[in-house]
């Protein structure tokens, strides 16, 4: 009795690995592949004109920033950045991955950037 019960709990365990292992291969093809973003925080006011940003595209065939198309590196990472206009900005960030399937991160923030800037100035040569 105590033998079948040992085969059960091993067939069980293996389908279940099994099955595991399925899903961790195939979690993409479901869910689409991961994009994780590292910029400001939505709804933030930046102080410069220009936005740094960097993540990570694991498995996409295609990465765009406010529809232009941004280079990934071999392991599915990229750096790229966004100019601001004064004031209110969307910026948002869109990968296609090999399935078809697209995952879009959208990003609101106001640029005020620093009244600090280079003047003209006038200059008389004789």
């Amino acid at each position: 009795m105590k033998k079948l019960e040992l085969k059960k709990t091993v067939i069980y365990s293996l389908s279940l690995f099994i099955v595991g292992l399925i899903f961790y291969n195939t979690k993409d093809l479901i869910l689409g592949a991961p994009l994780s973003v590292h910029t400001a925080i939505d709804g933030a006011t930046i102080s410069d004109s220009f936005l740094p940003i960097s993540g990570n595209a694991k498995h996409a065939s295609t990465l765009e920033i406010n529809g232009r198309v941004i280079a990934l590196n071999k392991d599915g990472s990229f750096s790229d950045g966004a100019l601001l206009s004064p004031g209110y900005n969307i910026v948002e960030i869109t990968m296609s991955d090999r399935f078809g399937k697209e995952k879009r991160k959208v990003f609101h923030l106001v640029a005020e950037p620093s009244k600090a800037v280079a003047q003209a100035i006038n200059v008389h040569y004789q």
